[in-house]
């Protein structure tokens, strides 16, 4: 079991601790932090480190994707399991489609986002798009989350499973129980067991329901990223939340062909 004295519980349900703690996995938390960025920066929006020699990603109707979030593994902790720890990860999203990219029928069809994975960084800037005035067409709306550039930084921590994940039915279910007994406990777990918040690894968050739990995706339980709504910085329709999965296997071998990508919200 991972060191929790960290984990703090409410009376109420400190009878279920040896449950919960039992759950605890490694999860990377993101802070953000208003800054310009290089092109190098792990970031939420801005401009992405990107080769002239590569093929920008573009949606169906061929307009360019906006880059969502940029993780430079040379700033991320040694902490999780699987993932890189060198290179860079971005995640773009269509800013053209009011739903931001998703398909709500195939969660792994990247039509609409894209997850692309840089093994090996260029350091010449000379090789790498400097201009992105292409990815902002001023004579449409741009439907996107992430209201301005934010660096953001990480931290090592451990949670326990969520209430949201499609697993907790199983695993929780003596949980289930005391809240069916006594409604009035269910805001608590809610709360101590929410996952809220950015973040790589760990469990998920969600306003809605875990779509794993409908789809093809059971596979997919490793939380590669997820994107909170956070002030008047980041908002995901109505104060929502957005999650990309991934399988473990695909994760070892550095395969994010075929990504979950989900948002929902209230």
């Amino acid at each position: 079991m991972f060191e929790t004295k960290s984990l703090k519980l409410p009376k109420e349900v400190e009878q279920y601790r040896h449950l919960i703690e039992g759950t605890m996995q490694p999860v990377i938390d993101i802070e953000t932090h208003e800054k310009e960025t290089t092109l190098f920066d792990s970031k939420f929006g801005g401009n992405p480190y990107f080769p002239l020699a590569m093929e920008y990603p573009k949606n169906e109707q061929q307009q360019p994707l906006k880059l969502l979030a940029q993780i430079n593994f040379a700033d991320v902790p040694k902490h999780l399991a699987n993932f890189p720890e060198a290179g860079i990860l971005q995640f773009f999203i269509d800013g053209y489609d009011d739903v931001l990219g998703m398909d709500f029928d195939n969660g792994n069809n990247q039509d609409g986002f894209r997850v692309i994975f840089h093994d090996t960084i260029i350091t010449d800037e000379s090789q790498l798009i400097q201009d992105f005035s292409f990815v902002e067409n001023k004579e449409e709306e741009l439907y996107f989350p992430v209201e301005k550039e934010m660096a953001i930084s990480f931290k090592a921590q451990f949670e326990p499973l969520t209430m949201g994940d499609f697993r907790s039915n199983e695993i929780y279910k003596s949980i289930e129980t005391a809240i069916d007994e006594d409604e009035e406990l269910a805001d608590v777990f809610y709360e101590v067991l929410a996952g809220d918040g950015h973040k790589l690894g760990g469990y998920p968050f969600f306003t809605q329901e875990d779509p794993r739990a409908y789809g093809n995706y059971t596979e997919s339980t490793t939380l590669l990223l997820q994107i909170d709504s956070e002030g008047d910085h980041i908002m995901w329709g109505d104060c929502g939340v957005c999650n990309f999965f991934i399988t473990e296997e695909e994760l070892k071998n550095k395969d994010f062909s075929k990504v979950v990508y989900n948002w929902d919200c209230h």
